[in-house]
């Protein structure tokens, strides 16, 4: 009973036309009629998509009151079991694959309960960034990188491979999950756009896209293409038409990443060039390897980072206290020193050479020595702090505002929100590409 278009014949007249009914893949009718009720728990809202041989439907949990994916199969002849779907979703311990609900037959059909996923895919994640005419940070780069290849090591330790791993055939769900097409019950396309397995062994004619033996390589190729397009803003290897992106994967050498990319990790460079080696067996052994690599590149690049100093000037020990708590809750590897007087706090400035100096507005009020003014014009005279940030908080004279703004100092409320402003400051100055001035060392 499956067909395509009109087909003349059928009713009491030449004009009257067979029109294939819902339930079929070709059918103008959705399988599922809005309101009709499935398993006496779902209710049909509307049809989102048709896959290759079931329609998408959202529906809404009558008992756990929530949105859900019907996944309802064609009644069309030949049309494959949802069965092995459901499994190989529900069979990934991770939340790289869409969560499966229950399976069951509605009408003669089977059908899959899931995980309603809203997402958008890598490549329009990326797009997003050449939209605003910017590139991902190394650090997020080296993160999501990192997420992708857990996922796919995830996938791998449930016996399962992806086939067709792209920026196409990835979703982002939030900000932080990761959602495979071949697992998504649907949702997300399955295969990239060039519908071609573009490692080099299956473009050469050394491996078949289907052969098991050669799976793993496969989709550790994909994982290293889509490093590449991370870095670069750009698929690696791009060709005129089909044959010439063959030709690329097969041929081209992959671009050196950290050429571009000079803020990145080498050995990351070094790393993504060894996933798209053209020979498989140059590869890393499996995604596990991979991420155990990342996982010690992330640790070095944090290790090499210098944390932030920072020097509270204030003679007030628990106001000094919920500073101290403030900072070190706002960054993994501040460190806070305390000076009472200025004299103190002059030795320790040309000592330890803080990032962060906060400084009490009061301090050399009773004249027993250096004040809060005089204190900011000392260090931006040390060549060592002299691009220190500098801020003073509490209660400053109207005349005295200009002269300390004009050291660069910034001016704090010393309210029930001073922490958070001062972590507000902690963030910042961890955000910026440089901390201070260049440590001297001696020899």
């Amino acid at each position: 009973m499956s067909g395509s278009g009109n087909f003349p014949g059928g009713g009491r007249g030449p004009s009257r036309t067979f029109q294939t009914p819902a339930g079929f893949r070709d059918s103008p009718d959705p399988v599922l009629a809005a309101g009709e009720v499935v398993a006496s728990q779902y209710i049909a809202r509307r049809e989102v998509a048709r896959a290759e041989g079931a329609a998408l439907i959202e529906a809404w949990d009558m008992l756990l009151e929530r949105t859900v994916l019907l996944k309802v199969a064609y009644r069309d002849a030949g049309t494959p079991s949802l069965l092995a779907e459901a499994r190989r979703c529900s069979g990934v311990a991770s939340d790289a694959a869409a969560a499966v609900y229950s399976v069951g037959n509605h009408r003669g059909v089977e059908f899959i309960a899931g995980e309603r996923l809203l997402a958008t895919t890598l490549r329009e994640h990326l797009r997003g960034y050449a939209a605003a005419g910017a590139r991902m940070s190394a650090d997020e780069l080296l993160a999501l990188f990192t997420r992708v290849a857990r996922a796919v090591e995830s996938i791998h330790s449930a016996g399962f491979t992806i086939g067709d791993l792209d920026a196409e055939t990835i979703a982002l769900v939030g900000m932080r999950r990761l959602v495979f097409g071949r697992f998504s019950l649907g949702q997300v396309a399955a295969v990239g756009p060039s519908g071609l397995c573009l490692a080099p062994e299956v473009v050469l004619g050394r491996a078949a896209p289907t052969d098991p033996a050669a799976a793993i390589g496969i989709d550790l190729y994909g994982l290293g293409c889509l490093g590449l397009e991370l870095a670069l803003g750009r698929a690696p290897f791009a060709g005129d038409s089909t044959q010439a992106l063959l030709t690329a994967h097969a041929r081209t050498p992959a671009p050196p990443v950290t050429e571009g990319r000079a803020d990145l990790p080498a050995e990351l460079g070094d790393l993504l060039a060894e996933l798209v080696a053209k020979d498989p067996e140059a590869r890393p052994p499996s995604a596990s390897a991979v991420v155990g690599q990342l996982e010690i590149i992330a640790e070095r690049v944090a290790a090499g980072r210098r944390g932030l100093r920072v020097l509270v000037v204030d003679d007030d020990g628990d106001r000094v206290r919920a500073i101290w708590s403030a900072v070190r809750r706002a960054h993994p590897r501040a460190t806070v020193d305390a000076a009472r007087d200025g004299r103190e706090a002059a030795g320790k400035l040309t000592r330890d050479h803080p990032d962060l100096v906060l400084i009490d507005a009061r301090l050399g009020h009773d004249g027993s020595g250096m004040n809060a003014l005089e204190l900011v014009m000392f260090a931006r005279g040390l060549e060592e702090t002299a691009t220190a940030a500098l801020a003073v908080f509490g209660p400053i004279s109207p005349r005295d505002q200009p002269l300390f703004t004009q050291f660069g100092a910034r001016l704090l409320d010393a309210g029930p929100r001073l922490g958070l402003v001062i972590a507000e400051q902690i963030r910042a100055l961890a955000a910026a590409p440089r901390l201070g001035a260049a440590r001297k060392t001696m020899g």
